[in-house]
């Protein structure tokens, strides 16, 4: 069997033994089986087996316990395991713009103050390109993908591994999944993305609290983002 192939396998078995655990409440620590049980009863070999289990403890599923009285068990889901979870469900979920834009309204202080403070010079450079090019792009159809661009490179300058991971999901799925996130393309709403970039590029917190403030609460009445 070619690599492409197990993989392939081992990604069925995976969802076959997620759905299992979801579907019968399965709390943690509920033994699941051993190896050489779970490989028989998957009719797949002990190396496919293996690429399953390390599939679901790369999420947090399972964990594997070695030696005698050893096997499979439903583990213990952290935190950042259970939000990877609700973000992957948004696609199957009837997420609205509006729901996901209030999240990223309430997240866009701590962001830009944290670009603020830790923006690398690289960040800086790439940051200024993006509002150059959002500038050259606004009224035209590229507008909001230039937009989101700019917020998404913000974020990314954030050491703060959750909040950068939430606010970039959000982004990724706005822009794959929805149509109606994106206000008007006025004036006044692409001077206050051009202050958040240049907010940072100065490493200026009072233009960020400004431009944060009217972004959120637009004279024109607009609406973020």
């Amino acid at each position: 069997m070619s690599q492409i192939a197990t993989a392939a396998v081992a990604v069925q078995v995976a969802r076959a033994l997620e759905e299992e655990i979801t579907s019968n409440g399965f709390k943690p620590g509920h033994f699941i089986g051993r190896r050489q049980e779970l490989a028989a009863r998957f009719s797949v070999a002990p190396a496919t087996l293996g690429e399953a289990i390390q599939l679901l403890r790369s999420r947090g599923i399972v964990d594997a316990k070695p030696g005698p009285g050893g096997g499979i068990f439903v583990s213990e889901r952290s935190p950042f395991a259970q939000l990877s979870d609700h973000l992957l469900a948004l696609r199957e979920e009837q997420t609205t713009a509006e729901q996901c834009l209030r999240v990223l309204d309430a997240l866009d202080g701590a962001v830009l103050r944290d670009a603020v403070d830790f923006a690398t010079e690289d960040d800086i450079t790439d940051i200024a390109r993006c509002a150059d090019e959002l500038q050259a792009a606004w009224g035209t159809s590229e507008s909001a993908a230039t937009m989101w661009r700019l917020h998404e490179r913000i974020a990314q300058t954030t050491p703060n591994e959750l909040l950068r991971g939430l606010y970039t999901n959000l982004v990724k799925y706005i822009t794959e999944e929805l149509d109606d996130a994106v206000a008007p393309h006025t004036e006044e709403r692409l001077h206050t993305h051009l202050d958040f970039a240049k907010a940072v590029v100065e490493r200026d917190h009072e233009l960020a609290a400004s431009a944060i403030a009217r972004h959120t609460h637009p004279a024109s009445g607009a609406g973020a983002h």
